[in-house]
């Protein structure tokens, strides 16, 4: 039987939920991508690849991108890409294509999947009850995106036209995300417990006294340090701080490190 492996990033653990649920399902190895990105390894013979990222402004992570430049997918034997995204925008198709066929292979399949909107310096997260609607419908979206990648089945959902109009906002964005650490603060609430450092993808953080933390200006963007730091002393300007943080609840810390193999 071919193996299968998904790669993985994630901010809040929507992306690693739907990834457990697909590899469960199809008893697929989980690698995260930051780990992978320091780690390469080639991929076996025939195997069936899947990514599964969050969607940022219509586009994929700056860190996704760096993988699939970095990563030989000449060996494959099926590609298939998932999107989590808090709205209904739909995949980047165009940039996904472009980027696989540069890296060895096309792309036979891609879907997005609806979850909790979390990007708190725009809106708050949906309540509770709302996201629970939104886990159930995932799960169901996964389990169907699953039995198609165990039948390798070609399938391409592309951008609608609200994606397609957030898209044009890509560009500008990624950018300038790696230094988008600029604008965080840290309040007197800061414990110096180190948790923002360790779930950060990128290595981005060092722990200093009395929350005067050294950021590297190597951002993501993907929030993790606001979202899991306990005592939610880290903000964006003013923005963020009436605002509820969210996380997946089925990840924690020790997953998000397992993110970088740590």
């Amino acid at each position: 039987m071919n193996p299968t492996i998904i790669y993985y990033f994630t901010g809040t653990g929507n992306s690693l939920a739907i990834a457990r649920k697909i590899a469960e399902d199809t008893n697929a190895e989980l690698i995260g991508i930051p780990h992978a990105l320091k780690n390469p390894h080639p991929i076996p013979k025939d195997a069936s690849v899947g990514i599964i990222y969050p969607l940022y402004a219509g586009g994929l992570p700056n860190i996704v991108v760096r993988f699939l430049k970095s990563v030989s997918l000449a060996d494959a034997g099926y590609l298939f890409f998932v999107a989590t995204e808090g709205g209904k925008m739909g995949a980047p198709t165009s940039q996904i294509s472009r980027l696989s066929k540069a890296a060895g292979h096309t792309t036979d399949a891609s879907w997005w999947i609806q979850m909790p909107d979390n990007y708190i310096p725009l809106s708050a997260p949906p309540q509770t009850p709302e996201q629970q609607k939104m886990y159930d419908a995932a799960k169901r979206k996964a389990a169907v995106i699953s039995e198609a990648v165990k039948n390798r089945e070609k399938h391409i959902e592309g951008m609608g036209f609200a994606g397609k109009l957030m898209g044009l906002a890509y560009g500008p964005f990624i950018r300038h995300l790696a230094e988008s650490d600029k604008k965080f603060t840290i309040s007197a609430n800061c414990s110096e417990c180190g948790i923002c450092s360790e779930v950060c993808p990128a290595d981005n953080i060092i722990i200093g006294k009395h929350g005067n933390h050294t950021w590297h200006h190597q951002c993501e963007g993907c929030l993790a340090c606001l979202h899991f730091c306990p005592e939610e002393a880290i903000n964006i300007g003013t923005k963020t701080e009436l605002r509820p943080r969210y996380r997946h609840p089925t990840v924690s810390v020790s997953d998000m490190k397992q993110q970088k193999g740590e």
